[in-house]
């Protein structure tokens, strides 16, 4: 089983920042797949916590909008939180959200 790893205290490494958006593609490609997927996420607390809302309401956000449509209220919701946690995500950890499908 692949292993995800996000390594998020060597941030100014160019492989780390060339990859992040690669392989956080392939692990949203995974989970909703519906696929158990390993990952490892290292950084601080704070990072750590940005990454995994993030990630979350970005999944959430697909689920919603592929349920109800891109005009309904709860899609605009969900796309409101998805913005504030990248938002969040990118002010903590200086990196910009690799994903832009909204």
């Amino acid at each position: 089983m692949e292993k995800f790893e996000f390594d998020f205290t060597n941030k100014l490494n160019e492989g780390f920042i060339g990859t992040f958006g690669i392989t956080l593609k392939q692990l949203m490609k995974k989970m909703f797949g519906g696929e158990q997927v390993p990952i490892i996420v290292k950084g601080t607390p704070r990072e750590i916590r940005a990454f995994a809302k993030a990630l979350v309401h970005e999944k959430n956000y697909y689920i919603v909008y592929k349920k109800y449509g891109l005009h309904d209220p709860k899609t605009y919701r969900s796309k409101y939180r998805l913005k504030r946690a990248i938002h969040d995500f990118e002010r903590k950890t200086g990196l910009k959200w690799p994903l832009n499908f909204r």
